[in-house]
């Protein structure tokens, strides 16, 4: 049997070979076999010299496995990977027997791209309408915007940031010209290498306002959207029309992946992604009305437009009419057709769309072109705009966690729930999903039942919805009574099962959101808690439901038996989809060559085995490119790579992205992760944190700060690194200074999307302090305005007024002239002027006390110490502000109408939370002033008795980080958190205002008190409208510094 499979496995390779030599549509060499015993290589080759078509490919020949495998339960066997090479940026591939690459010759492959004088015309070509500026070539910013939430790095020679339609209009047909391959990028959140490589890269994430334009259509039914929004914006926009026009209903759009506030529309679309509650029939592909799509030559389709569809009809007749004979040829097939229904049954993104050869008569080519587009990972065209069929949000929701004492109980749940009941969602925990929901405290407060749960034991997250009380209730009845009526035990315990009514359906949304986030949590859990130096692996499968219980048990065992002891298997139990997450280090030979053979075995499993999909939900990119043929049988598999000829024959768009000869492509140019800081060794590189970036359209986000620092510390250990290398690394190094460490705002709010709880700002400060380290003439210089710090602060209210009186006089042009010329010759140590300066502020007064303190009913004085920042001292409203008054004066009439003693800390002018040394590296300098202000605040405070207000967040969330006093921790304050807890029921609210828009700072964000904002802002106002601005993009006086 072995031998048997291991000639398979070669044949097969052989035959793609083979097909790439005589198949018009791929520019690709043979590539040559893994080595086994010489007998079967030398039969390989005598295919390989005859040329063959061989009729037993990989997916026959799992195929014919299927009867005897089933019997003798024989898993495939290992095939040894000859070597492996890392290249320049890091990248890991496994190394054929026999493979040349040929310096300086280009081919369409992977690895094989090399200039030959197209990169070169094609570059040209485009600057005439594309600035340099928007072109990278840098080896920092062509590896940070390269690299994407998938472990496979492929480094772009070109990254171009594209503004609008237009400009891909004229690109494309440029590089078809040229001969060179794209490859759209949006957020790139993708998990299988689809949105990575060595060719272009067109960008149309971060820049700016373009690609985010939208419409909504009416009540809410329909919204039209560019590739450049994310898709947690489109149902934030959504919400608001709702809320504006008054409408009864509240719409969303379909597809909810968990990436739904970091992905953007473009690659919702491109992998017709699904999600957690959306399930088949609310995907992008079931969803979508229309959309403007730009082909290879430019041609510009609006499926809505009937004028366009008429012209397209005329000028791509060809295509046209290939794509028409395609289902014609498809429809009259039953076998084939009944194939393609049954594996869109379920969630499957695995190849091309398929099912719009089926399920579009073959007089209707403009409604096949669409759908098959979709999902098509931009290897056939480019979505310009997409106008989706929304979905309803209804308004009431209830959740429950079920248990049940092993694993396939709870999956013939789910097939239960699926057949029996109208449910909104099942996901299934398995027991490793469960220990870590035991580590969440209020998750075990709800379900206290998962510890000290059977081995075996898993569970069932289900949701119902309705839209009102009954029609929810309505629901959860018809899922309580099919759970009994299964006779399916329930309980965490085999030995002590458990009833129904152990198991409440939660319809406080607290509670609910407590289940949910943890599911959301469960893949960064384990991501954060794998071993440095490995990369966090998500493998989205997909079977019919009645086979969830063999196939997770099945994957469940494979696990084990190949070492992977942490791995988890959760999913969308309802669609029969698991996500598979597990840690892999791709550091050797070794463990590539462990991956393999699981890669392997796993398609196997769940192809084979199981009849199901190698990719659910998270496209097929170049992770399972190889696999295609091997789930969808050669037939399906041809038919694809006729639809990549109709559509892009000369291969420019996306190459090795679906369709692939190479049999290894899956375990070529593998990402490392090495281990560098402990501050960010936990990356996962998904890339939510880059949407909260305040530097994300200028230079970096971060998570293209840390993925750079990494690459600058693997070359900084490299033992005998190359010339290249360390000409690679200075380039680097030189670049990050601006790029990576000057531009970050260090502001935290990363950290706020950051699934496991990265604070980038943490890394840059503490590269800062280590090149003040060795700068001791700039520390001692900070270190003597700290000590001198009322000295150093005094004078600057009245420069502040002269710059101000000064703008009255000369006007704005001579202050912004001088202002950045000081800026640029003191390397950005002075701020540049802009019109909104503030003047000084007004001198602070100190208050007096009323002759007898107001007592509250608790005998408690009204007494508040309040701590002005060193800011609010300092600065003023600007000249043109309507409020003339400074902070400190604003705070203090609102104390006094409450009738509040103010206390004023000793020493107040000397005093600084630190954080203006801190953020710039001085370690020292910040600890020595926090320690001065905790003593202060101690004694003012009378230990932490009395409330401290801080009248500016950064300051507070400084002081808080820093504080070594636990009794100070929960007396400091936030002027909006105070005036919310204490000042409320002490003042009088007039609404002032119909409208009122709020900026929360980062910090108010950070420290959990957003709400408190919109509900004071409430009592002044009727409406109150966020800003939706993460971040100011100021971090202190930086903005000022580096005002791009």
């Amino acid at each position: 049997m072995a031998s048997k499979q291991r000639l398979a496995r070669l044949l097969q390779q052989a035959q793609r070979s083979v097909r790439s030599l005589h198949n018009s549509v791929v520019s690709a060499a043979p590539v040559p076999s893994r080595p086994g015993p010489k007998s079967l290589k030398d039969a390989a080759d005598e295919v390989l010299r005859s040329g063959r078509q061989l009729n037993h490919t990989r997916a026959n020949a799992a195929m014919a496995q299927v009867s005897t495998q089933s019997k003798t339960h024989t898993m495939p066997v290992s095939v040894p990977i000859p070597a492996v090479k890392v290249d320049l940026s890091g990248a890991i591939s496994m190394v054929p027997e026999g493979e040349i690459i040929e310096e300086g010759v280009y081919k369409n492959l992977d690895g094989h791209r090399f200039e030959d004088g197209r990169y070169a015309r094609f570059t040209d070509e485009i600057s005439a309408f594309i600035p340099v500026e928007r072109q990278f070539t840098d080896p920092v910013r062509t590896f940070a915007y390269g690299t994407d939430a998938s472990f496979y790095r492929l480094n772009p020679k070109l990254v171009v940031k594209v503004h609008n339609e237009k400009e891909l209009q004229r690109i494309l047909p440029i590089a078809k010209k040229h001969g060179v391959p794209v490859t759209f990028r949006a957020a790139g959140t993708s998990l299988s290498g689809q949105a990575i490589t060595d060719s272009v890269l067109l960008k149309l994430s971060h820049t700016g306002k373009n690609f985010r334009n939208y419409k909504v259509h009416g009540d809410g039914s329909q919204i039209t959207v560019e590739p450049g929004l994310i898709a947690g914006e489109v149902n934030k926009i959504l919400a608001s029309h709702k809320k504006k026009h008054s409408l009864p209903i509240q719409y969303k759009i379909g597809p909810d992946p968990s990436s739904i506030d970091s992905c953007m529309i473009g690659g919702v679309v491109a992998n017709n992604s699904s999600g957690m509650c959306c399930g088949v029939s609310q995907n992008t592909y079931h969803t979508l009305k229309d959309m403007r799509v730009v082909f290879v030559d430019g041609t510009v389709l609006d499926t809505a437009d009937p004028a366009s569809c008429q012209s397209f009809l005329k000028s791509h007749k060809s295509l046209v009419d290939g794509v028409t004979q395609l289902a014609k040829r498809v429809q009259g097939d039953s076998e084939l057709s009944s194939l393609i229904r049954r594996k869109f049954a379920i969630k499957c993104t695995t190849g091309y769309s398929l099912n719009a050869l089926v399920d579009f008569p073959v007089d209707s080519p403009i409604e096949i072109i669409k759908h098959l587009i979709i999902g098509s990972e931009g290897t056939l065209a480019f979505v310009s705009q997409a106008t989706y069929n929304t979905v309803p949000e209804w308004p009431h929701k209830a959740s429950a966690f079920m248990v049940f004492p092993d694993v396939r109980s709870a999956c013939q749940g789910a097939s239960v729930l699926r057949s029996e009941t109208a449910v909104d969602a099942v996901e299934v925990f398995d027991r490793v999903s469960l220990t870590e929901c035991m580590n969440d405290e209020a998750m075990l407060k709800l379900v206290p039942e998962i510890e000290g749960a059977d081995p075996t034991a898993a569970a069932l997250l289900i949701e119902c919805r309705g839209a009102d009380e009954a029609s929810l209730q309505a629901s959860i009845d018809e899922v309580n009574q099919a759970i009994m009526r299964s006779g399916l035990p329930l309980g965490p315990k085999a030995a002590r099962l458990q009833t129904i009514e152990d198991y409440p359906f939660h319809h406080d949304p607290k509670k609910s959101k407590i289940l949910w986030d943890v599911r959301k949590g469960l893949i960064p859990i384990v991501g954060g808690a794998r071993e440095p130096g490995t990369s966090m692996l998500i493998e989205d499968v997909a079977c019919p439901v009645d086979k969830l219980p063999d196939m997770m048990m099945d994957l469940g065992d494979m696990f084990q038996r190949y070492g992977y002891a942490n791995a988890s298997c959760f999913g969308h139990a309802l669609e029969g989809n698991l996500h598979l997450v597990f840690a892999q280090g791709f550091r050797n030979k070794e463990e590539v060559q462990r991956f393999a053979d699981l890669m392997e075995e796993m398609c196997y499993i769940v192809a084979t085995k199981n009849s199901g999909s190698l990719k659910g939900e998270h496209g097929t990119g170049r992770n399972m490119a190889p696999f295609v043929e091997m789930e969808w049988g050669t037939k399906a598999y041809d038919l694809m790579w006729e639809l990549k000829a109709l559509f892009d024959p000369e291969t420019v768009l996306n190459p090795g992205v679906i369709l692939n000869r190479d049999p290894d492509v899956h375990i070529k140019a593998l990402k490392p992760s090495p281990a560098a800081s402990p501050i960010v060794n936990r990356c996962i590189e998904c890339g939510f944190c880059e949407s909260n970036c305040p530097s994300k359209d200028l230079t970096l986000t971060p998570r293209q700060r840390i993925v750079v620092f990494r690459e600058v510390h693997r070359l900084s250990t490299l033992p005998s690194p190359t010339a290249e290398e360390t000409s690679r690394l200075a380039e680097m190094r030189e670049a990050y200074e601006y790029q990576g460490v000057d531009t970050c705002a260090a502001d935290g709010m990363c950290q706020e999307k950051c699934p496991v709880k990265i604070n980038t700002g943490d890394l840059i400060k503490q590269i800062r302090s280590e090149e003040m380290m060795q700068q001791p003439r700039a520390s001692g210089v900070a270190k003597w305005i700290a000590n001198n710090f009322s000295a150093v602060t005094s004078p600057v209210p009245f420069f502040l007024n002269m710059v101000s009186l000064s703008h009255s006089i000369v006007g704005p042009a001579p202050l912004k002239y001088i202002s950045n010329w000081l800026n640029r010759v003191s390397d950005h140590a002075v701020p540049t002027w802009n019109p909104y300066m503030p003047r000084g502020a007004a001198k602070l007064k100190l208050p007096v006390a009323p002759t007898v303190a107001i007592q509250e009913s608790t005998g408690i004085p009204r007494k508040v110490v309040y701590l002005p920042s060193c800011v609010t001292r300092m600065m003023g409203p600007a000249a043109g502000d309507t409020q003339t008054e400074s902070v400190p004066e604003k705070l203090m009439s609102l104390f006094a109408k409450a009738g509040y003693e103010v206390i004023i800390p000793r020493g107040v002018t000397n005093q600084c939370c630190g954080m203006m040394f801190n953020s710039r590296g001085f370690k020292d300098a910040a600890a020595a002033k926090g320690r001065e202000l905790e003593a202060a605040l101690m004694e003012a405070s009378q230990g932490g008795k009395l409330p401290i207000v801080v009248d500016t967040s950064p300051c507070l969330s400084q002081i808080k980080a820093s504080i070594s006093e636990p009794e100070l921790r929960f007396a400091l304050y936030e002027p909006v958190e105070f005036i919310r807890h204490f000042l409320v029921d002490k003042l009088e609210f007039r609404k002032v205002r119909d409208t009122v828009a709020i900026h929360v700072p980062c910090s108010s964000k950070k420290m959990g008190i957003e709400d408190s904002f919109a509900k004071l802002a409430g009592l002044c106002a009727n409406e109150v409208v966020p800003s939706g601005v993460p971040c100011c993009g100021m971090a202190g006086d930086r903005g000022m510094r580096y005002p791009e």
